[in-house]
């Protein structure tokens, strides 16, 4: 071991001045808290900013590739023409084909569980029709929130329902019509084209506001139903106006009133249900157009702009007018509205009625 006075008398005059200049120097301060947080803070401020202009970047590329259009019926119904009149304009604006992908089953449950769990990308839209807001209250459960899980962007159009009887019956009017349901309580019998259907909702509505009871027969499709209305085998259903008009005409079905708020051109000689006493008995078929929850709003509210300078045109207004067709092409705001009070008009008629359709 090497003691003190081992050490050279230079050696031992170095340490000392060393031990002595480098003590008085400060320490290092450690650096300020304000300061990282002020640098941290500008650099997250701006890869937020920089992250929005990627977003907006993104969203001027949109739509880069073909949208779908997911519908819950078989092809060749109105779900799938409705979606071609939305697809065209859209088409038209932005140059990017606009494919029909059918999903039917389970009354439209399948399409729209698919489409509440797709990316709210704008490349996965879904047109549904009434069963949309009826289901969550036909069925225990659904798997899909009607509102919750959507984000809507117009209400295309509205289709309604005729009241029709079958000649024998001795009626002339709703009026001559359920006083022979109050006379003799189910004895009438109505057809539907299934339980849970715009038919069945629309009948059972008026029971329960004209207060009589009638036979619910329901069918797997309105052309069975309607088939055994003509042959005489039924009394009585609530009929796609535009089907049942060739009828009416040729005399094999009594037309009594149409279920709507305004008489319809096609049939402006026949009165509504709204003008005959029973308000807000509206019995429609109606499309409109959803995307999944979280889909941008600024796009929602471009594409019902296109939407609505198309289907509102008088052309095509007045086409869509000649097969029964009332086009709205609605502002996203007005769908929600349309879809809460529908859900809150229905369910009040099933759970009256005890409905279920498992």
């Amino acid at each position: 071991m090497i003691g003190q006075n081992d050490i050279p008398l230079k050696a031992a005059a170095k340490i000392t001045h060393f031990a002595a200049t480098e003590f008085r120097r400060p320490v290092p301060r450690a650096p300020c808290y304000d300061c990282i947080m002020n640098i941290l803070g500008g650099r997250l401020t701006l890869a937020a900013g920089m992250l929005s202009m990627a977003g907006v970047h993104a969203q001027s590329d949109y739509p880069a590739k073909p949208i779908r259009i997911i519908i819950g019926t078989p092809v060749g119904g109105g779900s799938e023409l409705m979606g071609r009149y939305v697809g065209q304009p859209l088409t038209a604006a932005w140059g990017q084909p606009i494919v029909i992908d059918p999903r039917p089953g389970a009354s439209g449950n399948i399409a729209a569980e698919h489409v509440a769990k797709s990316a709210p990308d704008g490349y996965t839209l879904y047109v549904p029709y009434g069963t949309h807001t009826t289901n969550p209250s036909l069925m225990a459960k659904v798997p899909y929130d009607p509102i919750r899980d959507f984000t809507p962007i117009t209400l295309i159009s509205k289709q309604y329902n005729a009241l029709v009887i079958h000649p024998s019956i001795p009626a002339k009017s709703v009026k001559e019509l359920l006083a022979l349901a109050r006379a003799a309580p189910r004895k009438l019998s109505y057809a539907s084209s299934g339980t849970g259907s715009a038919g069945h909702l629309g009948m059972e509505l008026l029971k329960q506001l004209a207060n009589v009871d009638m036979v619910h027969v329901p069918y797997k499709g309105a052309a069975p139903s309607r088939f055994d209305l003509l042959g005489g085998h039924i009394d009585l259903m609530f009929d796609v106006l535009r089907v049942a008009l060739p009828f009416k005409e040729s005399g094999r079905v009594r037309m009594l009133a149409v279920g709507a708020g305004e008489r319809q051109s096609i049939a402006s000689d026949v009165p509504t249900m709204d003008e005959l006493g029973y308000k807000g008995l509206e019995v429609l078929t109606w499309h409109a157009l959803l995307a999944p929850a979280g889909f941008n709003k600024g796009v929602a509210e471009k594409m019902q702009g296109l939407i609505r300078a198309a289907l509102l045109a008088p052309a095509m207004k007045e086409k869509l007018a000649r097969d029964g067709v009332d086009a709205l092409a609605s502002s996203p705001a007005e769908l929600e509205a349309f879809m809460r009070a529908d859900i809150d008009k229905w369910r009040k008629v099933i759970q009256t009625a005890k409905i279920r359709n498992e």
